[in-house]
């Protein structure tokens, strides 16, 4: 096995279905998804690496053998990326999802951010579980109308604000965000030449290029002997995907947040980047209710950690097409990216540069060998005083 830093470039849009129907809405067309699921980009792997490997064996693949044959192959961390047109992949190409715990309010010129603070009363949910009552909630202490924050921020906005400094609000020309446009399919009567009513329908298509860039994703991949062609399809019609080799400094740590953790930090945030699996739904795994809080590990901290607060959006479903068994997967439900979850550690020590290492791009929870459960550090300044 090898270990491969690829982007798949798309010359053609994205269309990964949603797991909605066709015609579940007034406009009676499908829906894709903002960007596809970690698992949609490892069957496009595992699909470009069958097909180099079939000629290299002199054999086509049935469903079984392509089952068997790609098994081994492991998605690990993923990149969203933007590049200028003409110009190779860079650090700063890297984008990412915006956190929960960043607010935009109407006529801030910086971004708000949301601190979590000690419960004053409990809440109204029916389920009487001490440790979750004992969660921090998030308190807004400036007047504002919140707006709709963006889909996406720079590497230079997202590490900023992982290290704790302040973001400027963008221009609207400097949000970064991918346009839609609707594509139609129609099927001809070869005996008549006119349109079949069954063969018509229409979706939305993400776009991959504008006027100024391009975007792709970028993929750690452990493949095993062979290399993949310089093509790939990818999403639910098998758009073509250019695929190109990425230097392994992409998948880095960013030097701001190294720097922020120098100093080390009583608190941690940790912000999902790709859905995350848990077995409790938002709940990491490996944490339980003890001593009225929810204590568990975190993957390469040595040491028991508490979790504080947890800002977690309604959850996603996740769901997909098994291509080898021509039959749908299970739906699974998770937490969407942009989660953000606080952790202090129960010994009182600090989060350090050496953390803040081991945690960026780090796995955590299910479904890990296709790219799910991926998180990055941040630092949290954990208030002194409550209110």
């Amino acid at each position: 096995m090898t270990t491969a830093h690829l982007a798949l470039v798309p010359r053609d849009g994205l269309f990964c279905k949603d797991g909605r129907g066709w015609h579940t809405s007034a406009s009676g067309r499908g829906h894709g998804l903002d960007w596809p699921w970690p698992s949609t980009v490892l069957g496009a792997l595992r699909s470009a690496w069958g097909r180099g490997a079939e000629p290299r064996s002199g054999i086509l693949f049935g469903p079984a053998d392509w089952r068997t044959r790609t098994a081994a192959i492991r998605l690990g961390k993923t990149l969203i990326l933007r590049r200028p047109h003409g110009l190779a992949w860079r650090v700063e190409d890297t984008v990412w999802p915006v956190p929960l715990d960043a607010l935009w309010l109407e006529g801030h010129r910086e971004v708000y951010r949301l601190e979590p603070v000690q419960p004053l009363g409990p809440t109204l949910g029916r389920d009487d579980d001490g440790a979750r009552e004992s969660l921090w909630r998030p308190v807004l202490d400036s007047a504002g109308k919140p707006l709709a924050p963006p889909r996406w921020w720079s590497s230079d906005d997202f590490s900023a604000w992982l290290a704790g400094r302040s973001v400027a609000v963008r221009d609207r020309d400097e949000v970064l965000t991918t346009t839609r446009r609707i594509q139609v399919h129609v099927g001809i009567l070869p005996e008549e030449l006119t349109a079949d009513e069954g063969v018509l329908f229409s979706h939305d298509v993400i776009e991959t290029l504008d006027p100024h860039a391009e975007w792709a994703i970028g993929a750690e991949v452990a493949l095993p002997d062979g290399a993949l062609s310089g093509l790939a399809t990818l999403g639910s019609d098998a758009r073509l995907a250019r695929v190109e080799s990425l230097p392994a400094t992409l998948f880095e740590p960013p030097l701001r947040l190294l720097e922020a953790f120098r100093s080390p930090s009583r608190g941690l945030r940790i912000v999902a980047v790709t859905p995350l699996c848990f077995e409790k739904g938002w709940l990491p795994d490996g944490f339980n209710a003890k001593e009225g809080e929810y204590r568990g590990r975190l993957p390469a901290i040595d040491a028991e950690i508490v979790l504080r607060a947890a800002f977690v959006p309604r959850p996603v479903h996740v769901s997909g097409w098994d291509m080898a068994a021509n039959a749908p997967k299970p739906t699974s439900r998770v937490v969407a990216p942009g989660a953000v979850y606080f952790f202090e550690r129960v010994d009182g020590k600090l989060f350090s540069e050496a953390d803040a290492r081991a945690l960026w791009l780090a796995a955590v929870g299910r479904r890990t060998e296709e790219g799910f459960g991926r998180v990055v550090p941040g630092v949290w300044n954990t208030p002194t005083t409550q209110p």
